[in-house]
């Protein structure tokens, strides 16, 4: 996913990538890339900022937050990012103030950009912090780890297994 500048005229540099899966390195323990990453956009250029703008698509597997099942999820992002010449701060890296526009800015060095990085950060924020399978998803059985979305179990819930909670068991039956 690397452009040459030189490459970008007035007009624009229309672009539409598809790189391999392997590239990405988002294998993680719940999480994997399954499909490769599509990238279309237009790169276009403000002084010597490259401004890109377009979407990104791919497909991950994850398992479900809640029954632990392995469960599609597509990706589809607004691709949006700014890239900057790289240039040597004389301030100490604890005075940089950041701007909301720093959060969408990519820097670069020599002649070229590259969308790698910032293409895998947007597949990262795209995830949600709980994975669901489908959004009324029941999860497992805390007793036997029945998939309560499958199965019903016969298992009875004993109360309160923190002994502190027993108190308030006991004030929720008397109130009954």
């Amino acid at each position: 996913m690397i452009f040459y500048i030189e490459q970008i005229y007035e007009e624009g540099l229309d672009f539409d990538v598809l790189k391999p899966k392997e590239h990405f390195d988002l294998d993680y323990a719940d999480i994997v890339l399954t499909d490769d990453v599509k990238a279309q956009g237009k790169l276009e250029k403000s002084g010597e900022t490259i401004l890109c703008h377009g979407s990104l698509q791919t497909k991950l597997s994850a398992n479900c937050t809640r029954c632990l099942k392995v469960f599609s999820f597509a990706v589809n992002a607004r691709l949006s990012v700014n890239f900057v010449p790289r240039v040597e701060s004389k301030k100490p890296v604890d005075e940089i103030e950041l701007s909301g526009m720093d959060v969408e800015e990519e820097f670069y060095d020599e002649s070229q950009i590259d969308l790698s990085n910032p293409s895998r950060d947007l597949i990262l924020l795209s995830l949600s912090q709980v994975m669901l399978c489908r959004e009324n998803c029941l999860g497992l059985c805390p007793e036997c780890g029945t998939n309560l979305n499958d199965n019903k179990c016969d298992c009875k819930p004993e109360g309160p297994s923190d002994p502190r909670f027993a108190v308030l068991q006991q004030l929720k039956n008397k109130l009954k």
